[in-house]
């Protein structure tokens, strides 16, 4: 078997995403898409394309035909969370309120995996959600993308303790260690021998 993973780095050129502390979004979305995609090309039969390498400007519409050009089998797009409220924190991952149960089920187990892996870290379950639970009402690109497509908001960049976390080098390894797993359990792809 063999799947293609379209990661998807939140934000980009002009749009920075939320900020916090000395943390742009972008950049942290962009760094963690690179670690995910070291530690996936470390399994049998997964490939990964990237909506964005570079720090560029990319619409909703944009990333999600660039999932669907190249027949992606997964579009996973990465984001932190961010509030005006300095107490807000802890994770959450969306599908599109359209998604199909093949996508549902994908987001259980991934949002399951990547809870048991921050829990230990004091970083609290937001829940499995919809795009009409975020503060626009809807993700397009999860909307438009023609497979099962997972949005995960990766601790609150505008949080003290989360920051840090988002900061650390060996933080950002271990987390996507942790997502590519998750993805390569989820098809069933062992590690390269």
């Amino acid at each position: 078997m063999s799947i293609l993973v379209c990661l998807d780095p939140g934000h980009g050129g002009m749009d920075q995403g939320a900020v916090g502390f000395v943390l742009r979004e972008k950049e942290v979305c962009l760094d963690l898409a690179y670690r995910i995609e070291r530690q996936l090309k470390k399994y049998e039969g997964i490939h990964v394309t990237m909506t964005r390498s570079i720090d560029i400007d990319t619409s909703p519409e944009e990333r999600s035909e660039w999932a669907n050009r190249r027949q992606a089998d997964l579009f996973l797009s990465l984001h932190t969370n961010a509030s005006s409220d300095p107490s807000a924190t802890g994770f959450a991952s969306y599908v599109s309120v359209i998604a199909g149960s093949k996508a549902r089920r994908i987001q259980c187990w991934l949002h399951n995996r990547i809870v048991s892996f921050l829990r230990p870290l004091g970083v609290a379950d937001l829940g499995k959600k919809n795009d009409t639970e975020t503060l626009d009402g809807q993700m397009i690109e999860l909307r438009q993308a023609q497979m099962p497509a997972i949005t995960l908001g990766s601790l609150f960049i505008t949080h003290a303790k989360d920051n840090v976390l988002l900061r650390d080098s060996f933080f950002r390894d271990e987390y996507a260690t942790c997502i590519a797993q998750g993805i390569a359990n989820i098809y069933r792809l062992p590690l390269k021998s």
